[in-house]
């Protein structure tokens, strides 16, 4: 079985970042690590999220405080987006159930 996480130390290594920055980031509440078993760790989203914080402040220069401000934009566009999905699929069922019940369709 795979795990479904990769322990901190690994992920620093596999970044070529100290750990330490990644207890930062988890102290600034911009990455939260699992525990499986002994190893804690981040899942792959989570990996993601590091990546484009690495990305934000290596090549753009941005602060940290910089970076948390467009986690929280991201992630609320994520939520909208989410939305968004929700309600065109209410508006297509029930544009199917007014088509459905309609004898002039």
């Amino acid at each position: 079985m795979t795990p479904s996480i990769i322990a901190r130390e690994q992920v620093a290594q596999n970044l070529s970042v100290p750990t330490q920055l990644l207890i930062r980031y988890e102290a600034h509440g911009l990455i939260r690590p699992v525990r499986q078993g002994a190893v804690e760790g981040y899942g792959p989203a989570e990996i993601r999220r590091i990546w484009t914080i690495l990305s934000c402040q290596r090549d753009l220069g941005i602060n940290l405080a910089g970076v948390e401000a467009i986690l929280k934009l991201r992630d609320h566009l994520a939520e909208v987006h989410r939305q968004l999905d929700v309600l065109t699929r209410r508006l297509r069922e029930a544009l199917e159930d007014e088509i459905g019940t309609d004898p002039d369709a």
